[in-house]
């Protein structure tokens, strides 16, 4: 008897929807100016896919960073400092979330062979519920509809804890975890999948480790976007992906590898 994929649990921004996840790193780029601290988008989309709080305070430890608020503010940056920025961020975010709700090329398709196979959707995400409140909503208008969705402040610890997966077993009323296949575009998405014991599968080109829109990507010349293609592969690979896939458009090829595995199988190394 082979494995059965019973339900698949995506991130958001830069999986499904906001192509290069570019939301949080506008939102970012002005909390942070705010301050007088200009950030580099290397700097945002490191630590893209935790709980913003934490990001926040991933941010404020980079020796870079800490220099430039050095220089703005003549003092070290303290917890006060992190909390504003969050607040601010998280404002932002809520203000401007759902006008980057459209989605990723080939959802649609993707969406239809999971439902042809039966398999329910579910979703984790470093933003936090007062966000998705607005997300969901609005990402609905444009035909991006799942099934379940958990937010990092939902649980007790956001990724790469498995928590917000677990949640959505739950909620999905879906086990074991060998059943479940996480699709994400950054190295925390693989590390929670691989604390959760499910499958994970890398999605490349609307990525946050490519950190650009769809219109810039293609602008690229050919062999300096396959280039940095190979680089976030090789960096989803890295962190543990069992998949890495360049669009939504493979994914159905993915589930039909798992599902060809034997039932007493689990989640190893294997590239698509």
């Amino acid at each position: 008897m082979n494995i059965q994929v019973k339900a698949v649990i995506f991130d958001w921004a830069g999986t499904i929807v906001d192509f290069g996840s570019l939301c949080p790193v506008v939102c970012f780029k002005e909390a942070f100016a705010e301050k007088g601290v200009e950030l580099e988008g290397w700097e945002i989309h490191r630590f893209m896919g935790t709980h913003k709080l934490y990001h926040v305070q991933s941010i404020l430890e980079l020796p870079e960073v800490r220099a430039k608020w050095q220089d703005a503010c003549a003092r070290e940056p303290h917890k006060g400092d992190r909390d504003s920025i969050f607040a601010t961020i998280e404002r932002l975010l809520i203000e401007r979330a759902g006008t980057f709700a459209t989605p990723v090329p080939h959802f649609a398709e993707a969406m239809a062979a999971l439902k042809e196979r039966g398999i329910r959707t579910g979703s984790s995400t470093g933003y936090t519920a007062p966000m998705m409140e607005r997300i969901v909503p609005a990402a609905k208008e444009h035909g991006v509809s799942l099934d379940a969705w958990v937010s990092s402040d939902q649980v007790s610890r956001g990724r790469p804890s498995p928590w917000m997966i677990f949640r959505n077993m739950e909620l999905l009323d879906v086990c074991p975890p060998h059943a479940v296949v996480k699709v994400g575009d950054t190295i925390i998405d693989m590390l929670e999948a691989h604390n959760a014991g499910v499958w994970s599968v890398g999605v490349v080109e609307s990525s946050s480790l490519m950190g650009m829109d769809e219109a810039g990507l293609r602008k690229l010349p050919a062999e300096e976007r396959n280039n940095r293609k190979a680089e976030v592969r090789e960096q989803l690979r890295d962190a543990g992906a069992h998949f890495v896939i360049n669009h939504l458009g493979e994914l159905d090829k993915v589930i039909s590898v798992i599902s060809s595995q034997p039932v007493h199988s689990t989640p190893h190394a294997r590239s698509a």
